[in-house]
């Protein structure tokens, strides 16, 4: 099928991966914001706020679902639309997933590699929307490939962050408990920039298979 990313009269679905992905910058920055000025008394009210960002992205999500049901000829692929339209809620949840796991574990101190972490993720995002802004163009676009590698480099700054914290971490800390809770938070900000990734991924061989 010849992808055709003309603005449709009904319905723009390439419009709303950009407008999807915007939930996720928004839940990045608001995690950044929530790192800075953490304050474990204020964890409950912050947790709710994620959350609204979070359900308004599947409300979104599913009235695109709606629409796509009664599509007779959609622009792209239905699967292919299903498809990254759940990949950038993951990305969406994951920084959720992040939020829930500070409060969870209750941490008293949030170290430079989170603030380090929350920043690439906020990033990474704003690249990734960059990426499902240039579908629109994407036979003349010269900043699409370039915008996707962008989020593999952060995807791979992600990684080694990732090692390094750990790494950090066992020198300032020794009781296991604790470990294993800046542990898990670690690996759910590396997910955040995996997740990224992965969009950006679908996203390419959607354009590769119809150039």
């Amino acid at each position: 099928m010849f992808l055709n990313f003309r603005k449709s009269k009904q319905y723009d679905y390439i419009y709303e991966f950009n407008r999807l992905s915007q939930f996720s910058i928004q839940a990045a920055e608001f995690l950044d914001s929530t790192m800075k000025a953490y304050n474990r008394s204020e964890m409950p009210a912050k947790i709710r706020e994620m959350h609204e960002i979070e359900h308004a992205a599947d409300v979104e999500k599913k009235e695109m679902h709606k629409v796509l049901i009664k599509e007779f000829l959609p622009p792209i692929e239905k699967d292919d639309i299903i498809r990254l339209s759940h990949e950038i809620d993951n990305v969406t949840d994951s920084i959720e997933d992040v939020l829930i796991a500070v409060d969870i574990f209750a941490v008293e101190t949030i170290y430079p590699e989170i603030i380090e972490f929350t920043e690439l993720i906020a990033d990474c995002c704003m690249h990734m929307n960059l990426v499902l802004a240039e579908l629109k163009d994407y036979k003349n676009s010269t900043l699409l490939f370039e915008q996707m590698e962008q989020v593999n480099l952060h995807k791979s700054r992600g990684k080694a962050l990732y090692v390094s914290s750990l790494r950090n971490l066992c020198k300032v800390l020794s009781d296991p408990v604790d470990i294993m809770a800046y542990s898990e938070i670690y690996i759910r900000l590396q997910d955040c920039c995996e997740n990224c990734k992965i969009v950006t991924n679908t996203a390419e061989r959607i354009v590769m298979k119809n150039l």
